[in-house]
């Protein structure tokens, strides 16, 4: 009696649900799953997403991204996420890339097991609350090329091993709390300047300090950012930085550097900007006539040598911003530097310029701000070609022209740049919303804010700059056209130009998370590139905020009810299948006990004598028992007692999968009980025992069995010789050696047998052809003997029982429970 492919499959997937077990079948590779998930254990506001499947890859989770079943790349930008990034991560071996930037609540040290994931091409974790130092393990992350760990907390020093990194080209450690020295190579300590194929190196708004290596730099190099301000770095400018021709920016402002600056400083002709500002600088002016596309220059607040403008004051053609203040230039300032075409400020307050000063007749159109303060200027001659901002208060020329404009502080003429709403009328949005520039509707945009490091103009009223800013952020970010709102730009006090950005979502209120991860990510990554004169950046992005349920206010009434409606209705099924599944389990356990009635027979961890542990008993319906008997032929009744009465199916329905000899054990209590009348003898505990106490042992034909027998047992044979051939095979069945059992073909053999002889139907077609006595001789066992004291007893009639049991397939034993089994509730 086999069961059906799906039947089984069904029976199989409710014994695991209702036991408590999962049968998951996932796409997703073991080792990688049981990462991410510890790793959603200890993160809270993970995205929706990670809660709905166990599987990452196939369902898919957000910010996750699959390669056959291995998890490759990482990205959760921006998801506000909140606590602690552990060892579990390198559980995640095939990762090429994790961006887990702008989640200022992932705090903690870095887990060293990062350096397990060596194949490990993009790490961003920029924007984010970690601490501690940074381990010295990912110098293991030989495919690494962009590491970034800008604006967290670390401490500590730059690891050396970072140098083993032959394929890094974007190194950013900025906005820090970094310490000690700026590490090199040395013998076997790998360093920095092995880093050939870098192209940035951002060091800057940290606490390192010594000098700068000179072995740091070599003509091998190509880098094009070297940013070290705002570090406490002293000594001597180093003459190699000459030798990196490929330079285009370097800061160095903000430091503690001393000396001179080194004359081949001059051969930097890709250098777009040098601030040298705030150190401790001396000796002349730096030559910088061979700086062709020098845009921004800053010499400020240093101890130069007193000297007249230099002539690169009159040679750089795409000089857009000059400042030296606090310094001691001295002289007539040459009109030259007004005529330059992309000129826009030259801020030189605070100097000893004098003599007269001539702007002369050639005036660029976007100069904005000439900021002469506080020098020696005792004439002036202007044009009225120029209507900008001037300013020479502080100067003598003004002690006799007080009244005159140039000789107050003013405010710019024209506001900083903000994207125009004027499209929109008067309309106001509820707070967190913002008035979206090209739809004027109200929707939550994705903010930020955009620092420029080193941008080659410092007018912050140009319409045009700023709206090919507007127009690269939505042309490269996949936005819709008039989507970006920009305010309030200004130089902060680290020299950087600072945007607030907002960007809005296309059609709906929000952005959904995948959206926000991709734009955080080409906005860290560097993917998304600004106009060329706003130079190098940072994002550092606002938390954004997510559609909840305290924001559900936004839907209409009838979505609302309708998603109370369906969420009620998903509980009470939820609630109804748990209880079903509940009363299941307890059906099958229920169903599983009594399918062991000898389970209690030995005390728990103890020897149980030999009496088998029965497995293989299971429950029929009363439709089952109906088939197998015939409709209860009484032709088939092969006996009556306390328990009820008993029939043999012809067919072997009810025993055709029962080999083992434990179940031989069963089948033998089995017919004991049948015997035994209705009075106190607990059911298969104590039958065997009860039986044989009632034998007497030099009783062979078991009269002492008529006070436990059932008064209405007659069916077998009609008299007590059948009954005795009867008893003999069932005390054989529960003998204590399993050896001296018979096998169940052989039991139902004999027992066909002695139905046979005492004419009783059993519509069998196998012939009989051997007696009793070879029952226990087909075993190796010799004759029967009494069930009591072992001794041999003779068998009156001898039943003829075939000596080789054909077709022993239909006795093929399943184990077990078995799972056909119908259970009946009670």
């Amino acid at each position: 009696m086999g069961l059906g492919g799906g039947t089984a499959r069904l029976l199989l997937l409710l014994t695991f649900f209702t036991s408590g077990i999962h049968l998951i079948f996932s796409d997703t590779d073991p080792s990688d799953a049981a990462a991410l998930q510890s790793l959603k254990k200890q993160w809270q506001n993970t995205p929706p997403s990670w809660g709905q499947s166990h599987d990452p890859c196939g369902a898919p989770w957000e910010g996750v991204t699959c390669s056959n079943s291995r998890i490759t790349a990482l990205g959760l930008s921006t998801m506000n996420l909140k606590g602690k990034l552990s060892g579990d991560i390198g559980g995640l071996t095939e990762l090429r890339s994790l961006d887990l930037s702008f989640n200022t609540n992932l705090t903690g040290s870095l887990t060293p097991r990062l350096g397990d994931l060596l194949k490990l091409n993009i790490l961003i974790l920029a924007g984010c609350g970690f601490s501690g130092s940074i381990p010295d393990e990912l110098g293991n992350l030989a495919e690494l090329s962009f590491l970034a760990l800008n604006s967290n907390n670390f401490s500590g020093g730059i690891p050396p091993s970072l140098g083993k990194l032959s394929k890094l080209y974007w190194l950013d450690l900025a906005d820090n709390q970094l310490t000690g020295p700026i590490p090199i190579s040395k013998n076997t300590t790998p360093g920095l300047d092995l880093l050939l194929n870098a192209k940035h190196f951002h060091f800057n708004k940290n606490q390192l300090s010594g000098s700068i290596p000179p072995e740091l730099f070599s003509s091998d190099m190509v880098l094009i950012h070297v940013l070290f301000d705002g570090n406490q770095l002293e000594g001597n400018i180093p003459s190699t930085l000459g030798l990196v021709q490929t330079l285009e920016v370097l800061r160095l402002d903000r430091n503690a550097l001393s000396g001179k600056v080194p004359k081949n400083l001059n051969n930097l002709s890709s250098l777009n900007e040098l601030n040298l500002a705030h150190n401790k600088l001396i000796g002349p002016l730096p030559n910088l006539t061979k700086m062709d596309a020098l845009n921004y220059v800053d010499l400020s607040n240093n101890s130069f040598y007193s000297s007249e403008a230099p002539d690169w004051f009159s040679t750089l053609p795409s000089l857009t911003t000059l400042v030296i203040e606090h310094g001691s230039l001295q002289g007539t300032l040459p009109s030259k530097v007004f005529s330059f075409p992309q000129i826009q400020q030259v801020l030189l307050r605070n100097n000893a310029l004098n003599g007269s000063f001539n702007m002369g007749d050639s005036i660029s159109t976007q100069l904005q701000l000439v900021d002469l303060q506080n020098n020696q200027i005792s004439s002036v001659t202007l044009t009225a070609d120029y209507t900008n901002t001037l300013i020479l208060v502080g100067n003598p020329v003004c002690t006799a022209l007080s009244d005159t404009n140039y000789c107050q502080l003013q405010q710019q003429s024209t506001k900083p740049y903000s994207t125009s709403l004027a499209n929109c009328g008067s309309k106001m949005c509820p707070p967190e919303q913002k008035l979206s520039p090209q739809s004027c509707e109200c929707a939550y945009p994705f903010e930020g804010t955009l620092y420029f490091r080193a941008p080659s103009f410092r007018e912050l009223s140009s319409v045009n700059m700023f709206h090919s800013l507007e127009m690269s952020l939505w042309g490269k970010l996949g936005l819709t056209p008039g989507s970006v709102f920009l305010q309030n730009p200004f130089f902060n006090v680290d020299d950087y130009l600072q945007v607030q950005v907002a960007l809005f979502p296309p059609t709906d209120k929000y952005f959904n998370r995948s959206e926000i991860q991709s734009i955080g990510f080409d906005l860290t990554n560097q993917t998304y590139k600004p106009p060329k004169d706003f130079g190098p950046y940072y994002f550092i992005a606002s938390p954004y905020p997510f559609p909840d349920a305290s924001r559900g206010s936004s839907m209409s009434t009838g979505v609302v009810v309708g998603i109370g409606i369906g969420c009620g209705l998903l509980v009470m099924s939820l609630v109804g299948v748990g209880i079903y599944a509940i009363r299941q389990k307890k059906r099958a356990e229920k169903a599983i006990g009594l399918s062991k009635p000898f389970a209690s027979w030995a005390p728990s961890g103890k020897d149980s004598g030999g009496i088998p542990q029965l497995k293989g008993a299971r429950w029929f319906s009363y439709e089952e028992l109906k088939r197998c008997t015939y409709n209860f032929t009484e032709s088939n009744e092969i006996g009556s007692g306390g328990y009820g009465k008993g029939y043999l199916d012809p067919e072997y329905y009810m025993t055709q999968q029962l080999t083992e000899k434990s179940d031989v054990y069963s089948f033998g209590v089995v017919m004991l009980e049948l015997i035994a009348a209705k009075q106190p003898i607990e059911k298969g505990k104590y039958i065997v025992r009860e039986v044989r106490m009632a034998m007497d042992r030099n009783d062979e034909e078991h009269y002492g069995l008529k006070e436990i027998m059932d008064p209405g047992l007659r069916n077998i044979g009609g008299n007590l010789v059948g009954f005795g051939r009867f008893l003999e095979v069932a005390m054989q069945c529960v003998e204590e050696s399993a050896t001296e059992r018979p096998t169940m073909s052989e039991v139902v053999k004999a027992i066909e047998m002695i139905l046979q002889n005492d004419g009783v139907n059993t519509d069998s077609t196998t012939s009989a052809s051997s007696s009793a006595t070879d029952f226990g001789a087909s075993r190796g066992g010799g004759p029967l003997r009494h069930p009591y004291n072992h001794d041999v007893v003779a068998a009156k009639n001898k039943v003829d029982v075939v000596d080789n049991i054909n077709n022993n397939n239909a006795f093929d034993y399943s184990g077990g429970y078995t799972l056909s089994a119908k259970v009946e509730p009670k």
